[in-house]
């Protein structure tokens, strides 16, 4: 296990690839956005004969864990390897992302090197509502409008204070603070601002027409206002403003909120059969329930 860049990780990562088939993989970057994470943030490379791993730091708790390996067995004996030799204080966190049964095939292997579920999440495809309900929720929300913008700069902390007041800090992936920055200049961070703070943001990536939807969330005191409906139709007039056609809308689900997922298939959502398994392996030096925020 050594230091790495991303000349070193590519090499070892083609290096693989030339040497065996390899079928289990969740890394999704593209090389720029891999080269910038490897210039920005001290990450540990790991080889053996069958998988290359990757360990990224965040939040000053844990390493994501990337791999590439040629199957489940190599997969398995490189974390054995891995663990084996890490040193690290940081916890370390194993995602799976596929469709099932492969997806929990792949968890279970982590499972049984003493990683926990934190978490499991449903990939939900949104359908776009009928024209009838988008004037409804238009008419509804109307008084709201004024109140909603792209968030500025200066808003980061009090959006990274209110993603870790209502999600986990591992199990949701909450982005960091450089990382929510870089999200408000792309202007994919829309906010509702009531009393003078953030009442209710949505927060999310834009690419090839496709919206991934990360984070949409209310404090609790302004809940029962609909708040977000107003959110949600100041972004539907934002990208019709712009004449920008949205091929797919994306967000996640837990699978244990099962309200929240009946409630997103009540909205014209659908689970498309793709999940994500997020799982962590603790060392000592960390607690073994819940999470610290940074």
């Amino acid at each position: 296990m050594q230091n790495t860049t991303f000349e070193l990780f590519t090499t070892a990562h083609d290096a693989l690839k030339a040497r065996r088939r390899c079928t289990l993989c969740n890394i999704f970057q593209n090389s720029l956005s891999l080269r910038g994470l490897l210039v920005e943030k001290s990450c540990l490379l790991h080889e053996t004969d069958g998988a290359v791993f990757l360990l990224v730091p965040y939040h000053g708790y844990y390493h994501d864990c990337l791999y590439l390996a040629a199957d489940e067995t190599a997969l398995e004996e490189g974390i054995t390897d891995l663990l084996a030799r890490y040193s690290s204080p940081l916890a370390i966190r194993g995602s799976v992302i596929a469709k099932e049964p492969q997806a929990e095939k792949t968890a279970q292997v982590f499972l049984r090197q003493g990683f926990s579920l934190k978490k499991k999440l449903l990939r939900m495809l949104a359908r776009k509502a009928p024209k009838k309900i988008q004037e409804a929720l238009h008419t509804l929300v109307e008084g709201y409008l004024d109140c909603v913008s792209f968030a500025a700069p200066e808003e980061a902390e009090e959006i990274l204070e209110i993603l870790l007041e209502n999600f986990d800090l591992v199990a949701d992936n909450v982005p960091e603070l450089p990382a929510i920055r870089e999200n408000i200049v792309k202007q994919q961070v829309a906010v509702l601002r009531r009393d003078g703070k953030i009442a209710s943001l949505n927060y999310f990536t834009c690419s090839n027409s496709h919206i991934h939807g990360l984070f949409d969330v209310t404090r609790k005191e302004y809940r029962k206002e609909g708040l977000f409906l107003a959110v949600q139709v100041f972004l539907e007039g934002y990208f019709s403003s712009l004449n920008r056609k949205i091929a797919r809308g994306m967000g996640w689900r837990d699978i244990a909120a099962t309200r929240l997922v009946k409630h997103s298939e009540k909205s014209n959502a659908c689970f498309d059969g793709v999940v994500i398994y997020n799982m962590l392996w603790t060392t000592n030096a960390y607690p073994t329930e819940g999470d610290p925020h940074p």
